[in-house]
């Protein structure tokens, strides 16, 4: 289970880079080449902290023995038809171009459901534990699914804004986990 949380701790610190970095390049009236100089080592460093957090996520959830109550196999399987339907909600019903985020979004969302899955069937987390979580990044997942949606048709300053926000929202989560792991 260290690998799960050291996994949680680096997607926590890759979202806080992930901020600074959006914050800095995509500020109303700034014009900063979001590549280069300290951007890019914000990029970087955005890239190499999920990359890892996701990878020791994955390794260590895969070798925690348990009976979870939802076959993991399924969750990623839910997930690739989820991001389908969205990417064709959003540009046939929405009319919104189709950017890396929703694949972040719904990325993000299999892996925090298969990792409470896991931890739940090892005994890591309660039941209660186990719904309220699910509960809360389901609340997530819809919210941001609708500012990815409204994010085109919004003032330009508060659609900035609320690009953050499923950022925010993936550490708010993540840091509860974190918590209940440690304890």
């Amino acid at each position: 289970m260290r690998r799960v949380l050291a996994g949680q701790i680096l997607l926590i610190i890759c979202f806080g880079f992930y901020l600074v970095w959006w914050y800095r390049g995509f500020r109303p009236g700034t014009s900063v080449n979001r590549v280069r100089g300290l951007n890019v080592v914000l990029l970087g460093l955005t890239a190499l902290f999920g990359v890892s957090g996701i990878a020791l996520t994955v390794l260590g959830g895969s070798a925690i023995e348990g009976v979870p109550k939802i076959n993991p196999a399924l969750i990623p399987a839910i997930g690739i038809a989820a991001y389908v339907a969205l990417l064709l909600i959003t540009r046939g019903l929405f009319q919104r171009v189709v950017t890396s985020e929703l694949l972040l979004i719904v990325g993000w969302t299999v892996l925090e459901a298969w990792t409470i899955v896991v931890l739940n069937g090892a005994a890591y987390l309660s039941d209660g534990q186990f719904a309220a979580l699910m509960a809360v990044l389901a609340a997530a997942f819809i919210v941001s699914n609708i500012l990815y949606v409204a994010y085109y048709r919004m003032e330009e300053m508060k659609a900035f804004y609320a690009a953050m926000v499923p950022l925010v929202a993936a550490e708010v989560f993540m840091l509860p986990l974190v918590g209940m792991m440690v304890l």
